[in-house]
């Protein structure tokens, strides 16, 4: 009787660990989605068939030969009525900010956010980065758990791909930068933070004179990116280390490039990583060890 109340309690106890990691991902990844929301209704105007986004014109460039799809997708995409896509959207993302949504509504939320990422990326490709990709993995993740409330291994399934596709992300990410002479040298730093788009005025005088500087601060990122993987099986306080590194990269990109919407979607994936760090690597540590 005492096995069975600790393993019980074991059980419990793991569920609801699983329970706060999967929010904490929801809601960090809805405050980077109501961002984006409000960036596309402030421009809502360049969607309508005069504007840069016209429907007309982004329609052309689906598949042929999609005649029944073209019609339902004219009747949501099209303006206004895309418009009512993304305030829809806003509105989803408010319950899962909060700390009491109720599991039906936020699973219904997710719902929302999925599909209107769906939308999203056929209505436009212009606009869209990595955070949208991370972001959409991020809801996708927490939707099918929804399903799978009693399913105890489907859930950490769930929660380990999104941690293995934030690391995958940041490696990948990482690797292809130390291939570049560019970066290697640190002239990608002063030549990011002089362009218009993704670059900072202050930061450019700092670097363009300094480029032992420049080339300090290039290996650092490609560092921080090719070795965050590792936190899967650093030591805790290492790993909690690797995790603020990766979260001041995003906050320094969301000051100098200007990228707010990084920051909000692959820490959103911190939840996860830090989950599977803790939970399941050891978890199979000790099985074997069992084992043996």
């Amino acid at each position: 009787m005492a096995l069975w109340r600790k393993q019980t309690c074991t059980r419990a106890r793991d569920s609801a660990e699983l329970d706060r990691a999967f929010r904490a991902i929801e809601r960090l990844t809805a405050v980077g989605a109501t961002l984006g929301a409000l960036e596309w209704l402030a421009i809502s105007r360049s969607m309508d068939d005069r504007g840069v986004f016209a429907w007309p014109i982004q329609r052309g460039k689906g598949p042929g030969g999609w005649e029944k799809q073209r019609k339902i997708l004219d009747k949501i995409l099209a303006h206004p009525w895309f418009t009512a896509v993304l305030t829809t959207r806003l509105l989803a993302c408010f319950p899962l900010l909060l700390p009491n949504t109720g599991h039906g509504t936020r699973r219904a939320c997710l719902g929302i956010m999925v599909a209107s990422d769906a939308a999203l990326v056929r209505r436009t490709s212009y606009g869209l980065d990595g955070s949208d990709d991370m972001a959409k993995i991020n809801f996708c993740v927490a939707l099918i758990e929804k399903f799978f409330r009693d399913d105890r291994d489907s859930r950490e399934l769930a929660i380990a791909f999104a941690a293995a596709q934030s690391c995958l992300s940041y490696f990948v990410a990482g690797a292809a930068k130390l291939t570049s002479p560019t970066w290697r040298s640190g002239a990608a730093i002063s030549g990011i933070t002089r362009t218009r788009a993704y670059g900072d005025r202050f930061l450019y005088r700092i670097v363009k004179d300094r480029p032992g500087l420049a080339r300090l601060l290039a290996w650092l990122v490609m560092l921080i990116e090719t070795l965050f993987p590792t936190v899967l099986v650093a030591p805790a306080p290492i790993a909690r280390l690797i995790l603020l590194s990766g979260a001041g990269f995003h906050l320094a990109n969301a000051r100098y490039m200007g990228l707010p919407r990084f920051f909000w979607s692959f820490v959103g994936s911190y939840p996860a990583v830090a989950w599977c760090a803790k939970n399941v690597l050891p978890r199979r540590h000790e099985k074997g060890s069992g084992a043996s």
